[in-house]
């Protein structure tokens, strides 16, 4: 009798411990984890709100813009189209996208949504010591997106988005 209320308590203790491990997930990020669910990648983590941001032209070219420029130079949408609109973002660590393969590595997808909908992202592998621009949300990097040289990316933004 006294295995059975042993194996019973150590059952109850694990089930516990899954059930402690697991949250609930709502609202945009719920929004985000669903989008990334129909593109076919496994979210292995969640990351949370990593971003929250009212984006203007000024976030997009001179001092101190280059991570929004990055984020924003892999999209498939102008930024203008969001000028003053809140943007949040949410990041998840993800298996079965093609960066995986290429560095052999969990990828960061971060998603960004805007009225309760999700309006692109971009992606990063999960490696320590990584130097380097983030890609599309599905691996893709800024000229295959654009279907420009960085050089050429950098005149045009220049002249979209600079003084």
């Amino acid at each position: 009798m006294r295995r059975y209320t042993s194996f019973f308590v150590l059952v109850a203790l694990a089930l516990f411990t899954l059930g402690c491990n697991q949250r609930e997930v709502t609202g945009d990020e719920r929004t985000a984890k669903e989008f990334i669910e129909g593109q076919g990648y496994r979210v292995n983590s969640f990351l949370g709100l990593l971003d929250k941001y009212k984006l203007s032209k000024s976030m997009l070219y001179g001092p101190d813009t280059a991570p929004y420029q990055q984020i924003w130079s892999v999209q498939e949408t102008e930024p203008e189209r969001y000028f003053g609109e809140e943007i949040s973002v949410y990041g998840f660590v993800v298996t079965n996208h093609p960066l995986q393969k290429q560095y052999n590595a969990q990828t960061r997808l971060y998603i960004m949504l805007a009225d309760e909908k999700v309006i692109g992202g971009y992606s990063y592998p999960d490696m320590e010591g990584l130097v380097g621009g983030v890609y599309s949300l599905d691996g893709k990097t800024l000229e295959e997106v654009t279907g420009e040289t960085y050089t050429e990316w950098t005149v045009e933004w220049s002249r979209k988005y600079g003084d």
